[in-house]
Parts: structure tokens; sequence; C-alpha cells
């Protein structure tokens, strides 16, 4: 069974980067974890700062995309790094979503954009799902964690 989520539907919309679950990074509250990613592909502190301070995640995007020219040159190389430090975080800060994500098992957790090709699995369903694969990884070291803590791990959505 695989498990999917994007940024329509309202079923595992924790997984979103989008989900208004705030998490502290780099010494800064950031309103959800696709702030924080937005606001990592520019070095300049004065637009990240925008990014951090808009209402919703929306509004991130939206003035990140308005300024493509200065974009930092290695963003397409440290892009998943960023992802991962912002969602594990995410699920650092809220018990309650790390639970819900060791639920899901061993099942695979794909999220279903149409729109990307990296972070989704496209709208031919052939895309990379990096998004997905990320969430599977946190999962997999927070099960670990868990294991060896002696809790018990749960196998369903719930």
């Amino acid at each position: 069974m695989a498990i999917f989520f994007n940024g329509r539907g309202e079923e595992n919309r924790e997984f979103k980067n989008s989900s208004p679950h705030s998490i502290t990074l780099d010494g800064e509250h950031w309103h959800s974890a696709e702030h924080y990613v937005q606001a990592q592909r520019f070095k300049c502190s004065e637009i990240q700062a925008q990014v951090r301070e808009s209402a919703y995640p929306f509004s991130a995007k939206t003035i990140a995309r308005e300024r493509p020219e200065t974009l930092r040159e290695d963003w397409y190389e440290i892009r998943d790094t960023v992802v991962e430090k912002a969602v594990r975080s995410k699920f650092q800060a809220h018990p309650e979503l790390s639970k819900k994500l060791c639920a899901t098992g061993e099942a695979e957790i794909i999220e279903a954009s149409a729109m990307s090709h990296h972070w989704g699995a496209g709208a031919d369903g052939t895309g990379k799902n990096t998004l997905g694969r990320i969430l599977m990884k946190i999962r997999r070291d927070l099960q670990e964690s868990l294991s060896s803590s002696g809790e018990i791990r749960e196998n369903r959505i719930g």
C-alpha cells in the first residue's frame, strides 16, 4: 500500500512542507518547513527575512519565485539537503507528527504532485519523488530510534 499526499488534498497533509507546523532552525523561528526552504534559496538576509515573515507558505514560495535572478548559485546542489534538514526539524519539533509518520509502517510515501518531477511523482508517475524519499528516510530513522529505546512501533495509520 502506498501513502499519497499532495498540495490539494486533505489526507496526510501533515507530510507537506506547507503544513502549519512551525520550526526553529539556524536561530530563527519559521512558520513552516516551506518558509525555511524557500528562504534558503537566497544568500541575501533581507530576502530571507521577507520569506520568513510572510504569513503563509504560498506567500513564501511566491516571494522566492519572484526573484530568480538572486537565486543562490548552488541551490540545485543543496536543495535536497536543505529540505531534509527542514522536514527532519518539523518531525523532531512535533512528536504527534513523528507518531503519524512512524504509523505508516513500511508503506511507500509518495508526494503526488503533478507539477513536480523532482519533489513528487509528476503527472505521469515517473518523477523522482524526492520529498517522499526524504520522508521515508526520516521515518526509518525515527523507527530505529523508537526500537532502540524499547517503545512499540505502530504499523497502521491513525
